[in-house]
């Protein structure tokens, strides 16, 4: 058995390394708002949703037979769909909370 020497890795750290340095320096230079990046992963959520519903459309037409990535669509877009409704009533919650404390 021949043991490979962990010296010839340098490189492909480096390579890795180097996306993550210029990935951090742009996000120093662009900030991003939270109010973008909600509206970004909603449109997440229902991008889910519509593939969902045209994979399962295109089983019902006879268009596809692909049953097994018709019902991961479907498993994707209910999980996306119950985080969202979730987190949206923690957030809530925590607004009411923050409402009810005594100054």
């Amino acid at each position: 058995m021949y043991i490979v020497p962990l010296t010839g890795l340098s490189s492909v750290s480096d390579d890795f390394i180097t996306p993550l340095k210029a990935n951090a320096a742009e996000k120093e230079d662009n900030t991003v708002s939270f109010g973008d990046i909600l509206k970004s992963k909603i449109q997440n959520v229902k991008d889910l949703e519509s593939q969902s519903l045209q994979s399962a459309y295109d089983i019902a037409t006879g268009n596809s037979n692909d049953i097994e990535t018709a019902m991961m669509n479907a498993s994707k877009a209910q999980t996306a769909i119950e985080m969202t409704v979730q987190l949206t009533t923690r957030a809530v919650n925590a607004y009411k909370d923050i409402l009810n404390i005594q100054v």
